[in-house]
């Protein structure tokens, strides 16, 4: 109970996520007379992982992307495709986010290359500043549901679940949410009546198609060589490196070689937070573990989940508290060796377990005090925290509705694996 008071106090003090969690689990160790040096031991077992690599590697890529611009191509061709319909603009920015997801696999990420242009966009527009930026935070969410998810990648490392699994797993539910997003903003532009674009012509089409052809095929290169076993996802990360550098060197001409270097530092920084905060939340969930807590978490949810939806409803519940608190990477890693064991007993594969709580965990990103994607999209829009948050709220219900039809149909994250995989 200390521990947690801590790790809270901690949060609610504005301590960066991987400090909260390595000083509280520092701490326990210590209450509970365990040997410092497991503190040490743990870190480093936590990161010493060949799929965990792959994860800088994404970060370094989906800079490059942003560097080498093809997030605007992308906004382009999104605004070619749909824009003419009635809020073909919203649709468009909602469009260009789950491209974008597909390339970065970062939340924060997509906010930021797309939000970036479509909400100024959208103001010109005469949409409403909260709604704009509402709307791209919640696009934004599709960073890490739609594969290659840096999450999902921990969650399989976590769960020793097939990452190719997993990754397919994501993209209906991932395509899903973006429609059910489409949908409400056609929703809202009609009813305030806000006027289309001009239809583009079939040759602007073509044209913005072919210029941002090159970002759409790098998902295709990277999804479909680890889904045929052509390599690993670690190795496939390593491949839309390369990919990013030839398109932005030698394709778009956009990167330099000091851009380069800025976007290798920023990609080091953002790479180092996430596995630093890997590496205490393991600390942490060895803890736990010692301590027989998970065993007692489950005899008492097993008192009232009698049956597996009633489980998943009860998780879902938790789920989104713990997104208001807490970085995904750090809640997967603390989080799934409660509860998956669980939801394996009770019958729910843990494919479809792992996309719920990655689901649960995006609607995190946008529910305030410690939703990343606020701050973000805060900064980029140039608007108050408590505006942004404001903006969100339609969007965090949107999405909560959606988390429910993915969570009671598991079809929505299994057929797909199910296609493919064959048992």
């Amino acid at each position: 109970m200390i521990v947690l008071f801590i790790f809270f106090a901690l949060l609610l003090l504005s301590t960066p996520i991987a400090v909260a969690i390595g000083l509280t689990s520092f701490i326990a160790l210590i209450k509970s007379g365990i040997s410092i040096d497991v503190f040490s031991r743990t870190m480093f077992s936590g990161i010493d992982s060949f799929s965990l690599m792959a994860i800088p590697f994404f970060v370094f890529a989906g800079d490059l992307m942003l560097a080498g611009g093809t997030s605007k191509r992308l906004i382009d061709m999104a605004r070619k495709w749909v824009g003419w319909t009635t809020g073909g603009l919203p649709i468009a920015g909602v469009l260009a986010s789950m491209f974008f997801a597909a390339l970065s696999g970062s939340s924060p990420a997509t906010v930021a290359a797309i939000g970036g242009i479509m909400i100024p966009s959208m103001k010109e527009a005469r949409y409403s500043p909260k709604f704009a930026v509402g709307l791209m935070c919640a696009a934004g969410s599709l960073g890490i549901i739609i594969p290659p998810s840096i999450t999902l990648l921990v969650y399989g490392a976590v769960a020793e679940v097939s990452i190719s699994q997993l990754f397919i797993a994501g993209i209906i539910p991932g395509i899903f949410i973006g429609l059910v997003l489409m949908v409400f903003s056609y929703i809202i532009a009609k009813k305030q009546g806000h006027k289309p674009d001009q239809k583009a012509s079939w040759k602007e089409v073509w044209i913005s198609s072919r210029n941002a052809i090159w970002g759409i095929i790098m998902p295709l290169i990277v999804l479909g060589g680890i889904y045929f076993g052509i390599f690993t996802p670690t190795e496939a990360a390593a491949v839309a490196i390369i990919y990013s550098l030839i398109i932005g060197f030698f394709i778009y001409k956009e990167l330099t070689i000091r851009e380069l270097f800025k976007v290798a530092k920023r990609s080091v920084i953002t790479s180092s937070m996430i596995m630093l905060v890997i590496a205490t939340a393991k600390v942490l969930s060895w803890y736990l573990t010692f301590e027989k807590i998970p065993t007692q978490i489950a005899s008492v949810l097993l008192e009232y989940a009698t049956s597996p939806l009633m489980f998943l409803i009860l998780i879902n519940i938790l789920l989104l508290i713990v997104g208001m608190f807490m970085d995904s990477s750090a809640a997967v890693l603390i989080l799934v060796p409660l509860f998956l064991p669980i939801a394996i007993e009770m019958g729910i594969s843990p494919i479809h377990f792992g996309v719920v709580m990655i689901v649960n965990l995006a609607i995190g990103m946008l529910t305030p005090p410690f939703g990343l994607n606020l701050f973000v999209a805060s900064g980029i829009s140039k608007m108050s925290l408590t505006s942004v948050t404001r903006g969100t709220v339609p969007f965090i219900i949107v999405l909560i509705a959606a988390l429910l039809v993915i969570t009671f149909i598991p079809q929505l994250s299994l057929f797909l694996p199910d296609q493919i995989y064959v048992k």
